[in-house]
């Protein structure tokens, strides 16, 4: 979820890990290769995310880059349509790859997606040989943006709700919003923001990615919140916790990320610790290591 006018960007990680989450800080001109490629990236701008390492090499599942782009992959399965084979002319990357090379190589959305068509995002394992479908939330001074692999190309568009789950695309997920609020299957994205201030459906009771959107679309529209604080009240509200039932799909951390204040506020839902950072200070601190923040 993302709060535009007060420049926040809100997730929880739900994605099972292989290994653990920590906030993580990455220099400028940090060097990277893709799990599927041949040529080594430098960064241009530093990363401050929460990231998990295997075999030296970082998984970003959110971060925020000293130019104020943040970013956030979610899981898309099924829906994803990845290509097999690297288009003629581009560079080949893993879905894991993707969000390292789109916040480490641009300073906004509208030049990353400006660079779209030099990549292939290609249906292959990563360094952990496995296989992720990702769709990404992206945010900038300009707004709230959504990139999918739909007909194996990458698609950005606009996301004016500021919502985003799982599986699935948008536009279903805005059929389903549309649905559950008795409007017609035209309205736009400001008229389902209209309605949700007017409605009295009650909020749909359950935790898929259906349900999750709506209760999100719902709370951001309905009652914005003011700030961080009240953010953060809301991630608690669809946080899933660990329990037999969830034993690898349930919350492993929180996180609020401020694009202005190049700030990320890192909460661990195993140890209860909150860790949080400027990006602007640990630049200042280590210009070229990266470094861990163990919680």
């Amino acid at each position: 979820m993302t709060i535009d006018q007060d420049h926040l960007l809100g997730r929880t990680m739900d994605f099972p890990p292989r290994t653990a989450w920590h906030l993580t800080y990455l220099p400028r001109g940090y060097q990277w290769r893709a799990a599927q490629g041949t040529v080594s990236h430098h960064n241009r701008w530093a990363l401050l995310g929460g990231m998990r390492v295997v075999a030296g090499h970082y998984l970003i599942g959110d971060a925020v880059n000293d130019a104020g782009l943040a970013g956030a992959e979610l899981f898309f399965p099924v829906a994803a349509q990845y290509s097999t084979t690297v288009r003629a002319g581009t560079q080949g990357m893993t879905p894991q790859d993707f969000i390292m090379w789109a916040l480490g190589t641009h300073a906004t959305v509208h030049k990353l997606a400006a660079d779209l068509d030099r990549v292939t995002v290609i249906d292959a394992p990563w360094y952990d040989d496995q296989r992720y479908p990702f769709h990404w939330l992206l945010m900038d001074r300009t707004g709230t943006y959504v990139i999918e692999p739909l007909g194996d190309h990458l698609h950005v568009r606009p996301n004016p709700l500021g919502v985003i789950t799982n599986t699935p695309a948008l536009d279903d997920q805005l059929t389903h919003l549309t649905a559950y609020l008795n409007q017609p299957v035209t309205s736009s994205a400001i008229q389902l923001a209209q309605a949700i201030a007017t409605t009295s459906q009650p909020l749909p009771v359950g935790g898929n990615s259906v349900q999750r959107f709506i209760q999100a679309a719902i709370w951001r529209w309905r009652q914005p919140p003011r700030d961080a604080n009240e953010l953060l009240a809301f991630l608690q509200r669809v946080t899933v916790p660990h329990t037999p039932a969830h034993a690898h799909n349930y919350t492993h951390y929180q996180a609020i990320i401020n694009i202005v204040d190049r700030q990320y506020n890192f909460y661990d839902q195993h140890s209860g610790a909150v860790v949080s950072r400027y990006l602007t200070d640990l630049m200042e601190k280590w210009p070229t290591t990266p470094q861990r923040f163990e919680s």
